[in-house]
């Protein structure tokens, strides 16, 4: 491998690592045990949310709550824009198409920044149960550096 590779990869280690660093500081992440699967080159992330039955839309029902997968989106959108921009970024706006409704196993939420500017950053998020696409967000985050 050339350094170039050498030094990307590098690169993607430091910001996984930071990404699971990040997700752990909030206290609800603790309930829902969000994981860092990976960072690209891109800045997109992948975060794996395992199946707990506690986070299903209700005691007999076989599917995930709203605002869990809500949270999923916000999760995964502010981790791309904060990988890329180097800091915490506070939501501004944030909106989820649910698609289907299941449960019973891992989601996978992919985010991808759309764009991240001095003030103002955008992700848009696909969450996945399986193979099946069950919500598409996108978020806008305050990308201004805050003391």
């Amino acid at each position: 491998m050339n350094d170039n590779g050498d030094d990307a990869a590098a690169v993607a280690r430091e910001q996984l690592a930071r990404l699971e660093h990040e997700m752990a500081a909030p206290p609800f992440h603790a309930v829902l045990r969000p994981e860092a699967i990976t960072v690209e080159p891109d800045g997109s992330v992948v975060i794996r949310l395992p199946f707990n039955p506690a986070l299903r839309g209700a005691r007999d029902a076989d599917f995930y709550h709203g605002g869990v997968i809500a949270s999923l989106v916000d999760l995964a959108a502010h981790a791309a824009v904060a990988v890329r921009v180097g800091h915490r970024v506070p939501t501004i706006d944030l909106r989820v198409d649910y698609l289907r409704a299941l449960g019973g196993v891992d989601l996978v939420a992919t985010g991808r920044v759309v764009g991240a500017g001095r003030s103002i950053g955008r992700a848009d998020v696909e969450i996945k149960a399986g193979e099946t696409v069950i919500a598409l967000g996108r978020a806008v985050f305050s990308t201004v550096k805050h003391s």
